[in-house]
């Protein structure tokens, strides 16, 4: 039975608010909603979420209130995906599409940096953010609207989408799924459902060009290991872990030990270096018009590639350095 039934959008965008205040990671706060809203709780993807905070390890990319609540829509969709596939996934897009639009049509931009005007990588950056309060306080708000956003898609069924399949190829290729599954067959840590989810990166995110599909599967695959598990945590732990992991941010030598936000520092840095940018768009240099232009693009690219073949490699050697 789902606990969730009987509440309204009010409460789920109070929620939201809450959450964030609880959980001091936007990413997790919308998934932790998201997950008690439709009553589908999956702590396994909830904690490969920790590093998506701040535009993913607090980077400035796409907001953990975007990336969380399109995993949500993806989580509440997974019967459906399980039985339709491609066409299910090709469908699931389009609504993860309309919900990022929304965002970006309400709160001006789905990129953290340009909406908080922060950088969490200086120590000026990061006492702005939270003092005097009104950018920790709009994250407040844009989490509340977009909660109550959310809750409506719960009435909404799947739009129906006829497959090309001239142009379609057979087995599609998914760039944070295929560096998920291939942690896994290199370290063993893995998660099925966040696979079988992660196809929404695609493109950044939806097709809209944000952080790049592939460095989204590395930070996850990650996480899976080193995540907050912050259902079971107490407000000290979690307060703990979000100084530490912000100091980390900071320093050279990291501080403490290995945690979400040290490693996935590296991996990122390393990343940018290579591919220039965190960004899909920057790094193709395209606006994808949807999941046929995509697709193509993804099948021939050389660079894009190299950069799962990167984000793969690096995020296994520091789960296998951790075990």
């Amino acid at each position: 039975m789902n606990k969730s039934a009987g509440k309204n959008e009010r409460y789920w965008g109070w929620r939201g608010s809450f959450c964030l205040l609880k959980d001091l990671n936007c990413a997790l706060a919308s998934q932790e909603v998201f997950q008690d809203m439709t009553g589908k709780r999956e702590d396994r993807v909830l904690q490969a979420v920790t590093g998506l905070e701040g535009g993913v390890v607090a980077c400035g990319s796409t907001c953990g209130v975007v990336t969380g609540g399109a995993l949500g829509l993806a989580l509440m969709y997974d019967n459906v995906l399980k039985e339709k596939g491609v066409a299910a996934e090709m469908a699931v897009m389009s609504s993860i599409r309309e919900y990022i639009k929304w965002f970006e049509d309400n709160y001006g931009s789905s990129l953290c940096r340009e909406r908080s005007g922060v950088n969490f990588y200086k120590t000026g950056g990061q006492l702005r953010y939270l003092l005097p309060g009104d950018r920790v306080g709009k994250c407040l708000l844009h989490i509340r609207g977009a909660m109550k956003h959310l809750y409506g898609y719960q009435k909404k069924d799947l739009p129906e989408l006829e497959l090309e399949k001239k142009e379609m190829r057979s087995e599609p290729v998914h760039c944070a799924q295929t560096v998920l599954k291939e942690i896994r067959n290199r370290t063993g840590v893995g998660d099925p459902l966040l696979e079988r989810l992660s196809f929404i990166f695609d493109g950044g995110l939806g097709f809209k060009g944000g952080v790049c599909g592939a460095l989204v599967g590395a930070v996850a695959g990650i996480n899976l290991l080193l995540g907050m598990n912050v259902r079971d945590a107490n407000y000290f732990q979690t307060i703990k872990a979000f100084i530490v992991g912000h100091v980390n941010l900071l320093v050279k030598k990291p501080f403490g030990a290995p945690e979400p936000f040290c490693v996935g520092k590296n991996i990122v840095q390393k990343f940018v270096e290579k591919a220039g940018s965190m960004e899909c768009s920057f790094i193709t240099d395209k606006k994808f018009s949807g999941w046929n232009d995509f697709q193509q693009h993804i099948s021939s690219s050389d660079k894009c590639a190299g950069l799962i073949e990167l984000a793969t490699a690096e995020a296994s050697n520091a789960i296998k350095s951790l075990k």
